[in-house]
């Protein structure tokens, strides 16, 4: 392999945690953020081009294997509906995102280690 061979490789790693089924990874995190930012689990999907359906799924999966709730929220009605992250859900998702980013630090290393 040359040189400029190996400077057009590039690598992907999707980090996941769980107890049994692979539910909480990278798009789990994202659809949490958002749901952060927006207050409401329809409009995180909407954001990721998803059905709402979808995304309660997503949601529930990570839960039921987690085993506590990630997120907790009030359907729509009049005034509409509003979503926020437990506690429990908030710190599980700042611990997911701190691990994933050193992860990727090493990950970075390792990658120039061993093709550069």
């Amino acid at each position: 392999m040359t040189e400029e061979d190996r400077k057009s490789l590039n690598y992907h790693s999707k980090i996941k945690v769980y107890r049994k089924e692979m539910n909480f990874g990278p798009g789990t995190a994202q659809l949490m953020l958002l749901v952060e930012q927006t207050g409401s689990l329809s409009a995180a999907c909407k954001e990721m081009k998803m059905a709402y359906s979808k995304g309660w799924k997503i949601v529930k999966q990570a839960e039921e294997d987690l085993g506590f709730a990630l997120m907790k929220g009030r359907r729509g009605g009049e005034r509409g509906g509003h979503t926020v992250l437990t506690e429990d859900g908030k710190e599980f998702l700042n611990r997911y995102l701190q691990f994933a980013d050193q992860a990727e630090a090493v990950l970075d290393q390792l990658f120039e280690q061993f093709f550069f």
